[in-house]
């Protein structure tokens, strides 16, 4: 098979706009609390901002996707876009934390529209048997642009600063009207050059589609995407667990400065990402299971071990080690969901996937650092394991761990991955 048919235009284009939005989304990761108290927003009241994000995320992704298998992905990818340039320049000039909630709630909105749509419509344009590896291309330029960005926004607000002579305040403001600016570009490149392939006017030919439509949920197949579902779930809490709790982890046990603390996630992150687009082809060539156990196992291990590092340097081996095993699961677990999820409802099931995951992580990132705070000066020792000291500050990575073990567990004893047809392999 020729490589054009899977790195076409609008495949390429769907992957960067997604890295594009990534960039403009990170953007603010690295000062949006002092944004948000320069307002006037009470510190331990910043969690509610993410939430408000993640809720409306997570309550519209599935009515968003069914809507894209209705009416087309690339009309609801462009609606999400255009909704985003007038966020990006309102929440560059809100006047306080209240009216930034809004609008942080509203950006949910627009990301929930935006992120099942494009995954649905890469899936419908790639071959059946190479959806691993366009998974993984995707999620790689995702990913830098998620990596991007934060380096990228707080230059922006640096130099708004330094060299405008901008207010502090002011210069937060500064890196929202580039963000809005890169949303107009992902636009732009979304009309000219990605494809609609549901809905009336769909660019692609029906054949293909119409034997997926054929591709129902029952038997096997629904018990299969209901377990994913709980995996899904499961997944996002351990994810949400520690997002917050890591860098708390790495200044209180550690005494790592912030900059030190930016270079270890950096350096975690490309880690894992350089892996993403090989797992993927990996996926394809040995099955969605074995991979995502393989990474699965990693990633859960080392957030397990995590706690038992002595010094920062350890930390950081492990952090990669756990960041790599991620990255080496996801493409495969993207691609298990995609061979699962019938082209006529895919986007509504894209985007459930999608909600539960939120779902997860907005639990996890309330209970995780509450866990941290409550235990953190503890020690528990455990018998059966020769009296072994644990510090408490360790509780949420065990906790993690456990969690994203089990539900490894359930896909494994319950999820039955689609025998490809023979055709399909040549």
């Amino acid at each position: 098979m020729r490589r054009s048919e899977l790195y076409s235009a609008s495949v390429i284009v769907l992957s960067i706009t997604s890295m594009v939005e990534n960039i403009a989304g990170a953007l603010p990761i690295s000062y949006f609390p002092y944004y948000a108290t320069s307002l006037g927003a009470e510190i331990w009241f910043i969690g509610v901002f993410i939430a408000a994000f993640m809720v409306t995320s997570a309550f519209l992704s599935s009515p968003f996707g069914s809507l894209s298998d209705r009416a087309g992905r690339k009309k609801l990818i462009q609606a999400g876009l255009l909704a985003d340039v007038f966020l990006g320049i309102l929440t560059g000039l809100v006047p306080n934390w209240q009216t930034l909630l809004i609008i942080r709630a509203l950006n949910g909105v627009a990301t929930a529209a935006v992120r099942p749509a494009a995954e649905a419509s890469l899936i419908d344009q790639v071959p059946k048997r190479r959806k691993g590896e366009a998974l993984g291309f995707f999620l790689t330029l995702t990913m830098v642009g998620w990596f991007i960005g934060p380096i990228f926004g707080g230059t922006i607000q640096f130099l708004s600063e330094t060299t405008l002579g901008l207010t502090l305040e002011n210069s937060y403001r500064i890196p929202y009207f580039i963000d809005s600016l890169l949303s107009v570009i992902a636009i732009g490149l979304v009309t000219w050059k990605v494809k609609e392939t549901r809905g009336k006017k769909s660019d692609l030919k029906r054949t293909e589609a119409e034997e997926e439509d054929d591709f129902k949920l029952t038997g096997w197949i629904l018990r299969s995407i209901r377990v994913l579902y709980v995996t899904t779930l499961t997944n996002g809490f351990a994810v949400g667990f520690i997002a917050p709790v890591g860098v708390l982890f790495l200044a209180e046990v550690f005494g790592a400065i912030t900059f030190q603390i930016g270079a270890i996630l950096s350096i975690s992150g490309f880690v894992g990402i350089a892996c993403n687009f090989f797992a993927g082809k990996l996926a394809d060539k040995w099955g969605r299971k074995p991979v995502i156990t393989i990474g699965s196992l990693s990633s859960r291990l080392g957030s397990i071990a995590l706690p038992f590092a002595s010094n920062l340097w350890q930390a950081t081996g492990v952090m990669a080690f756990r960041s790599l095993g991620i990255n080496v699961s996801m493409p495969a677990g993207r691609a298990l969901r995609a061979d699962l999820a019938p082209a006529k409802i895919r986007g509504k099931l894209f985007g459930r996937f999608t909600a539960f995951f939120d779902v997860g992580m907005i639990a996890g990132v309330l209970i995780g650092p509450w866990l941290f705070q409550t235990f953190q000066f503890q020690e528990f020792r455990i018998e059966w394991l020769g009296g072994l000291i644990v510090k408490g500050a360790g509780l949420p990575f065990f906790l993690s761990g456990i969690i994203g073990l089990i539900a490894l567990a359930l896909l494994l004893a319950f999820v039955e991955e689609p025998q490809r047809k023979e055709k399909e392999d040549r």
